[in-house]
């Protein structure tokens, strides 16, 4: 069995190293320069226990106390990983809070807030976490942090307003939590087949990338789409706030069937603006960049982008991931279309569709439409939505090109159609 080297342990072998030079040394006049050589170790050795058992006594109390509150505390070379983690599992405002359920109309899972603190835990992003109860219950923890000021009734009643939202492509929130404190919590019922981002761009170049083809992007497509069109037509009749405000492609899960979810929404009226402007996709458009304005028009702009995405299969600079070299869609898109080789724009992994060669086309004028410099040249949602209809109905068609050849010719005569 392997014995640390505790200072009680060195002392015992100083101890014996100046006993054994004793011995060997038979000189009386050594002797007193010994005996005080010996209480000078001695001394600094007792220091050292002293400093040692503090430590090790503050430790013992620190890991009695994440074990109360269901914490396991990692090995000091895990520790660094676990941090972020354990600081957002541990119990928010000291038990001052409540783990609120939202009534969707369905069953909530047999959770409350201890079986959460005792769940065990892996990451899964910045300020995320997926919870899994003793029960088998998986849930995602949403830790809100960079909030406005706003008191425990405003919080409320702002989460209250998100958790009303309700629409098969949106991601419903199960539960939230909230304390007198800043600790603010979302949860989420966990989806185990990943986002949009990672559907689009994971594995690429590799053996296990399973292709991403042209009929799932365009549902993902529609189902974003009828998903902001939800959301704009319940926020009310105020156009200086984008409903959605940080709309891409991580933000856009898929279930089983790869239809899509869309989550993170209504954050804009809970995250403090200054912080929002740093993050959200909707301080990037161009009329924030110009005039420091927000509206509806900034969701279709967003969605115009991942429009983009889909279609090229390219990561967007403004949302690329840290190390990550994105590219400027917008910009790169009406510039190939201008320089009419538009082929090239599209994803090798669609292109092999070639029956659809239209289709795409048709969808990437939405997209160019969507992302048009000034907001008051972009269609309404409700536009988008109908048109991205259109191009589903005609996918499911035998006669695609006669569904759109008064609207789409060919690479050599692209036009942008006007809504």
């Amino acid at each position: 069995m392997h014995i640390p080297p505790t200072p009680l342990l060195l002392a015992t072998l100083l101890f014996s190293v100046a006993a054994s030079c004793n011995a060997a040394d038979g000189s009386s006049h050594l002797v007193p320069i010994l005996v005080v050589g010996n209480v000078i170790v001695l001394v600094v050795i007792l220091f050292l226990l002293i400093i040692y058992y503090k430590k090790y006594a503050k430790l013992k109390r620190a890991s009695a106390a994440a074990k109360a509150q269901g914490v396991v505390v990692p090995p000091h070379r895990d520790r660094e990983q676990h941090d972020s983690t354990i600081m957002e599992r541990r119990s928010p405002g000291g038990g001052n809070g409540k783990l609120v359920f939202v009534d969707d109309g369905g069953s909530k899972p047999e959770l409350e807030l201890d079986d959460l603190l005792r769940a065990s835990a892996e990451g899964l992003g910045k300020g995320s976490y997926k919870a899994l109860t003793e029960s088998g219950e998986a849930v995602v923890v949403k830790r809100l942090v960079d909030l406005k000021p706003l008191s425990s009734e405003e919080f409320v009643r702002e989460v209250r307003g998100i958790a009303a939202i309700r629409h098969p492509n949106l991601l419903p929130l199960l539960a939230y939590y909230h304390s007198k404190g800043e600790h603010r919590l979302f949860l989420y019922r966990f989806l185990p087949y990943g986002n949009l981002f990672n559907r689009l761009h994971g594995g690429r170049g590799t053996r296990e990338r399973v292709p991403y083809r042209w009929s799932s992007r365009l549902a993902a497509a529609r189902g974003v789409a009828r998903a902001l069109e939800h959301l704009h037509r319940h926020s009310g009749p105020s156009d200086t706030t984008a409903p959605h405000g940080n709309l891409k492609s991580s933000n856009v899960l898929l279930d089983e069937k790869e239809e899509a979810l869309v989550c993170d929404y209504g954050l804009t009226s809970l995250v403090a603006a200054p912080i929002a402007a740093q993050r959200m996709v909707c301080y990037k458009t161009p009329e924030y960049q110009l005039h420091k304005r927000i509206s509806k028009k900034s969701d279709v702009w967003s969605y115009g982008y991942l429009v983009f995405e889909l279609l090229t299969g390219r990561i967007p600079a403004h949302s690329a991931p840290p190390g990550t070299n994105g590219v400027e869609l917008c910009g790169w898109v009406n510039r190939a279309v201008r320089e009419e080789w538009t082929a090239e724009i599209f994803d090798p992994e669609i292109v092999v569709n070639r029956g659809a060669n239209q289709l795409m086309l048709r969808l990437l004028q939405i997209g160019m439409k969507c992302c048009e410099k000034l907001p008051e040249k972009r269609p309404e949602i409700e536009q988008v939505v109908e048109e991205v209809e259109k191009v589903t109905a005609a996918m499911d068609t035998e006669d695609e090109e006669l569904a759109y050849s008064s609207s789409v010719t060919d690479d050599s005569s692209y036009s942008v159609k006007t809504f």
